[in-house]
């Protein structure tokens, strides 16, 4: 049976003067989490903080490492993020990053000018459609829907507008720096 060596003057004075360091990042902890998990985490990251202070004070050399602050903090924080993820750990099949890539998730893409066109009325979605979803020209537009070249301009020119109002969009007039 391995005898334990009791902490000395010196290791005693430097929990005492770091142990606030403990509940302050335990708190840090669980900030982000619900209140009901908060209490059930904050005993749990505190005791293991207690620990990691206590081995830090052990091995702490104040020549070699001329801040206290900074290295009990570090132990502290390493020893409560581990019992963080030990905690929050999920059980489950380990899956190699090979096999991850096949099994990432496909989204559907929302096209918002779709949605945003389908809004307009009716005698303006097809010229609408035409123009922004097809990329066909005003004269291919002009010449499709039988209207003049200008009328054509004037109502794409109106329902780009009109399109940009409602995606959010701020159109740049022309000539302006």
């Amino acid at each position: 049976m391995s005898k334990r060596s009791k902490l000395s003057k010196r290791h005693l004075a430097l929990i005492d003067e770091w142990m606030h360091l403990v509940r302050n990042l335990a708190r840090y902890f669980v900030q982000s989490r619900p209140s009901w998990q908060r209490s059930m985490y904050v005993e749990d990251l505190e005791g293991d903080g207690y620990l990691a202070l206590v081995k830090a004070a052990r091995t702490y050399d104040p020549a070699r490492l001329p801040y206290p602050k900074a290295y009990f903090a570090r132990a502290i924080l390493n020893s409560m993020l581990k019992s963080i993820k030990k905690t929050t750990r999920v059980p489950g099949v380990r899956v190699s990053i090979e096999q991850a890539e096949y099994q990432l998730p496909e989204f559907d893409e929302v096209n918002f000018i779709r949605l945003a066109i389908e809004a307009l009325p009716e005698c303006d979605r097809a010229i609408a459609g035409d123009r922004f979803l097809d990329g066909c020209t005003i004269r291919a537009i002009a010449v499709k829907h039988d209207l003049p070249l200008r009328i054509a301009s004037l109502r794409s020119r109106r329902l780009a507008k009109t399109l940009a109002v409602s995606l959010g969009i701020q159109l740049e007039r022309r000539g302006a720096n």
